[in-house]
């Protein structure tokens, strides 16, 4: 991936509402950007911004990376 605005996400919040994402660059800082602006995040969804291929789930308070990186 080039990390240019790869990624997609799904956010779920404790309410129960999902709210949506494209065009996320860094995870770690999209993170930080939820822990301050709604801080009700429980997880969110990683997708591929290009193929909506699902990458990965990341939970609030693990640790989360800049970047996904694919193995071929």
């Amino acid at each position: 991936m080039g990390h240019n605005n790869d990624y997609s996400v799904t956010v779920f919040l404790t309410s129960g509402e999902a709210k949506k994402w494209s065009k996320v660059h860094k995870l770690n800082g999209f993170a930080e950007f939820l822990d301050k602006k709604h801080s009700e995040w429980k997880y969110f969804n990683v997708y591929d911004r290009r193929t909506r291929q699902y990458l990965k789930r990341f939970y609030k308070g693990n640790i989360i990376p800049d970047f996904l990186y694919v193995i071929k």
